[in-house]
C-alpha cells in the first residue's frame, strides 16, 4: 500500500508541476501577461514555496522531506486533521496555478504552444481533481477532505445588530 500511496501523491504533484512549468516557461520567454507576472506565478520563489509545502506533507506523512517513487517510504501515523491542512495548503497553490492558466485562456492570453497542451481548462482540472480524490481515498478513506480539518474562514457581510 505504501508504494501505491507514494505513486498517488507523486501523480498529483506531477500533474500540478506541469502548470508551474508552463507558467515558468511563459515568464522566461516574456509571454506572461503583466497581471500574472505581478502575482509571482512561475517564479523561482513560487517554486521554492511549493517545495516547502511538499516537504511538509512528505515529512508529516512519511517522515522524509524527499518523496521518490520506489524508495520504500512507509506512512507514519500523523494527526489526520494536520495532514488534511497540509495537503490543502499544497493544493491551494496548485489551484492558483491552474486558475491563472484558466483565466489567461478565458482572456485569450495563452500562447499557442500552451493551448496545444490542453492545460488550464475544465478537463485538465477534472483530471487533476480525480488524482486528488484517489489520494484522499487512499489516505483518509473518503474522496473529499477540503475544509474537513480546519473550517474555512467565515465573513460577516452584514453585521448583526443586537
Amino acid at each position: 500500500m505504501s508504494a501505491e500511496l507514494v505513486d498517488l501523491i507523486l501523480a498529483e504533484r506531477e500533474h500540478a508541476s506541469l502548470w508551474w512549468g508552463v507558467l515558468n516557461h511563459m515568464r522566461i520567454n516574456g509571454e506572461m501577461p503583466d497581471w500574472v507576472r505581478a502575482k509571482g506565478a512561475g517564479s523561482d520563489a513560487d517554486h521554492d514555496q511549493s517545495l516547502i509545502e511538499r516537504r511538509a506533507v512528505s515529512r508529516a506523512m512519511f517522515g522524509t522531506d524527499d518523496l521518490q517513487a520506489g524508495d520504500g517510504a512507509s506512512p507514519c501515523a500523523p494527526d489526520q486533521s494536520i495532514l488534511v491542512d497540509l495537503f490543502e495548503v499544497q493544493r491551494d497553490r496548485y489551484l492558483d496555478w491552474w486558475t491563472l492558466l484558466n483565466e489567461m485562456r478565458a482572456r485569450k492570453q495563452l500562447p499557442g504552444w500552451v493551448l496545444a497542451q490542453s492545460l488550464g481548462n475544465g478537463p485538465d482540472h477534472d483530471r487533476w481533481t480525480e488524482k486528488t480524490a484517489e489520494t484522499n481515498q487512499a489516505i483518509f478513506g473518503r474522496r473529499r477532505v477540503r475544509h474537513s480539518a480546519t473550517p474555512p474562514p467565515t465573513e460577516t457581510i452584514y453585521p448583526l445588530k443586537g
